[in-house]
């Protein structure tokens, strides 16, 4: 079937000589009597029968006309009809599964003119013949009209198939986008957080390296321990990363942080120099793991936020259960203020977690003078 719908006119051309080889081979071996043997003319009548049968898909019309013509020659010399009549009924077959009824009309007239030549020439009653040819023309309309409708609805199912092809390309595109927009977000969140953190650990221990030799080496202690967990967050990156492609490394990637991590995150935060307080309430640990990684990355690059941009003064972390919400608020204290865009990559990517999971993030000045971030997210 795939070679049929690839190659038709090879395959009509195939068919055209096929009958053409039948209708000879007929026409030499049986010889009746008051028929004309099968000479040149009706082997010159039967190639006309039967090779304008190889455009039946592209021209009907003109094939049905040209076969038909040959074969009312070919009766009316006196040859035996046979097999010959099955060239301009298949010429007609193809005008009525391609072309509109009024031409198919005009076809199943000529059809059935042939029809009743052949069966004048064979000298059969005339009832019979009528008879014959209103069936054989009716039967040939009748196919060619279920031709056109599987013609037709295998062209539909091709342009479904095609639309599904290129719906399901774009949902895979999507799919790439979103997973590229999710690991960016994890790149900007592991590596502005523990950069920043190793920034300041460094200036401080630069500041008091001669001075206090103890802060300096606490400092550089705090810059081995947040570089190493930057290393830790990469390579879990990087994991899964390679096993969306397929490629394993050998291991299982250790699991993506969630809220039994704040207190860590804020010790960081207080080992360089930032007063960070940490209030939580509720069942935080039986929440899915893609919420509390939510939850945690926003915490992180708030905080973050606070480290880089806020002046001196406290920050104070709340995170509570509520019965259809989890909630999040991260306030530097008075005086500070936050110099990133509200257009940032930090603020935009809060956002966009918060979104995944039909939350929202706000940002803007604290009640008493600080800068807040607040997050909602529901638990439907």
């Amino acid at each position: 079937m795939e070679f049929v719908r690839r190659y038709p006119r090879a395959v009509d051309l195939a068919l055209a000589v096929t009958m053409l080889a039948m209708m000879g081979a007929v026409g030499a071996l049986y010889r009746p009597p008051g028929h004309r043997g099968f000479d040149a003319w009706a082997v010159l009548l039967t190639c006309v029968i039967c090779l304008p049968l190889a455009a039946r898909r592209v021209r009907p019309m003109p094939a049905l006309l040209g076969s038909s013509a040959a074969y009312v020659v070919y009766a009316a010399l006196g040859y035996l009809p046979g097999l010959h009549l099955w060239g301009p009924v298949l010429a007609f077959y193809s005008l009525a599964a391609a072309k509109p009824r009024w031409q198919t009309a005009i076809g199943a007239v000529v059809t059935a003119v042939v029809v009743l030549c052949s069966g004048l020439a064979l000298h059969a009653p005339l009832a019979a013949v009528v008879a014959e040819a209103v069936a054989v023309t009716a039967v040939a309309w009748g196919l060619g009209g279920v031709g056109r409708r599987l013609a037709e609805r295998n062209e539909q199912l091709a342009e479904a198939t095609e639309r599904l092809r290129c719906d399901q390309a774009r949902r895979i595109e999507r799919a790439l986008t979103e997973e590229r927009l999710r690991i960016a977000r994890e790149l900007h969140d592991v590596v502005a957080h523990h950069m920043s953190m190793i920034s300041m650990q460094a200036g401080l221990a630069g500041y008091v390296f001669d001075t206090d030799p103890p802060t300096a080496r606490a400092a550089v202690d705090t810059i081995g321990a947040v570089s190493r967990e930057a290393l830790e967050e990469m390579r879990r990156l990087l994991v899964l990363l390679r096993e969306n492609d397929g490629a394993g490394t050998g291991g299982e990637p250790e699991p993506a942080p969630g809220l039994n991590q704040l207190a860590p995150l804020a010790g960081r935060a207080r080992a360089g120099g930032v007063e960070v307080s940490l209030e939580t309430s509720g069942d935080l640990e039986n929440l899915p793991s893609g919420l509390q990684l939510t939850v945690y990355r926003i915490v992180q690059e708030a905080l973050t936020n606070a480290i880089k941009h806020a002046g001196p003064g406290p920050v104070a972390i709340a995170v509570h259960r509520l019965p259809h919400a989890v909630t999040a608020t991260i306030r530097s204290g008075p005086g500070s203020a936050t110099r990133e865009e509200p257009g940032g990559y930090g603020v935009m990517g809060m956002r966009e977690r918060a979104k995944l999971y039909g939350g929202t993030v706000t940002v803007g000045p604290g009640p008493d003078g600080g800068f807040a971030v607040e997050l909602a997210l529901p638990l439907s």
